[in-house]
Order: structure tokens, then C-alpha cells, then sequence
């Protein structure tokens, strides 16, 4: 799969940010596990996007169990598209 583009990474981040229904979203390690795929799969050049979620690890949390997780869906939505995107790379390849 490609790197994430700029604009791709800002609107994956805002829907994940937005999704947030509960205020200890953002240091939940769901939520943060999925922030670091995105930048595991976007460019360094946009590590300043990743600035504003940075939690410090003593002030992370284990999953919850909420349910739903709308973070926790585009989680598994976006790692979806992904193996989707990797399969049909292979598929070209084959």
C-alpha cells in the first residue's frame, strides 16, 4: 500500500478525532493504536499532524470495551481497505 497523502492522513485524523464520543477517548489504547498506523503509514514529512495527539504514556488506558467505538470502527474499516489495497497489489503482481 502507498504512503498516505497529506490530505488523505488530515481527513483520516479528523474523522477519527471527531469520532470521539467519550473523553477518555484520546488516550485510549484503541484509538492510539490506530494513530500509530496512520503514521506508521504516512510520510515523516507529516509527523507535525501527529503533534497535537501525542498523550504521554502514563496517561494511557487499556480499551474500555464501549460499545460501539466509533474509533475503534474506522480503525477496523481503514485496516480493511488496507488488506484490501495489499491483496489486489498482489493480485497485479501474481
Amino acid at each position: 500500500m502507498p504512503k498516505l497523502t497529506r490530505a488523505e492522513l488530515q481527513e483520516l485524523l479528523q474523522a477519527a478525532v471527531q469520532s470521539q464520543p467519550h473523553r477518555l477517548c484520546p488516550t485510549c489504547e484503541l484509538f492510539l493504536t490506530y494513530i500509530a498506523h496512520l503514521r506508521r503509514d504516512s510520510d515523516s514529512a507529516d509527523n507535525d499532524l501527529f503533534a497535537p495527539l501525542k498523550v504521554p504514556y502514563k496517561d494511557m488506558h487499556k480499551f474500555i470495551g464501549c460499545r460501539p467505538c466509533p474509533p475503534g470502527l474506522l480503525y477496523t474499516e481503514y485496516m480493511k481497505r488496507k488488506q484490501k489495497s495489499i491483496s489486489n497489489e498482489t493480485d497485479l503482481r501474481g
